[in-house]
């Protein structure tokens, strides 16, 4: 008989998940479209980060903090994701209609496409501070790095972003 050791109830870590991950699934699909460079590979990246999550409930203290925490399983997943790639493909110039998600706008297609030509580390620094709204000790935390890299990569990345979009 399967047991829930998050709680006293069987099955309530079950639930409290089944609740975060709705709840943040559309954030978490939105960063990884940022942070990868096609929609499958995306799709790909929220199912493995729900999966990590499922197997790792229980070892989340702070409940609130569900959403900095998913957060933090994608980016490290994408950045082991990203190595293992880069190792068996060499990514060249972007294709835009790679990036094309359902129906995007066109300023929503360009800003994709000038993120997507970002580092990795700055375009993940500016997808977890500017899309999922993280402050920067937070966006520092999930990327184990220093809150001064963090700014760092912050603006680079949006000096790079500004270059290829405009000053607008």
């Amino acid at each position: 008989m399967p047991t829930d050791t998050c709680g006293p109830e069987v099955g309530s870590a079950d639930v409290e998940l089944a609740v975060a991950l709705e709840q943040h699934l559309p954030l978490l699909l939105a960063s990884a479209r940022a942070l990868m460079r096609n929609e499958s590979d995306a799709r790909d990246l929220v199912q493995t980060t729900c999966e990590i999550a499922a197997r790792r409930y229980c070892d989340l203290r702070d409940r609130t903090a569900a959403r900095s925490w998913l957060l933090t399983i994608q980016v490290h997943e994408a950045f082991r994701l990203r190595r293992r790639l880069n190792r068996a493909i060499h990514f060249g110039v972007v294709d835009p209609a790679i990036l094309t998600g359902p129906g995007p706008s066109a300023d929503a297609l360009a800003l994709r496409i000038a993120l997507a030509k970002l580092p990795p580390r700055a375009r993940t620094a500016i997808v977890l501070h500017y899309l999922a709204d993280l402050p920067v000790g937070e966006v520092a935390r999930v990327m184990r790095i220093s809150d001064s890299t963090t700014k760092g990569h912050l603006k680079a990345g949006l000096a790079r972003l500004r270059e290829e979009l405009g000053d607008d």
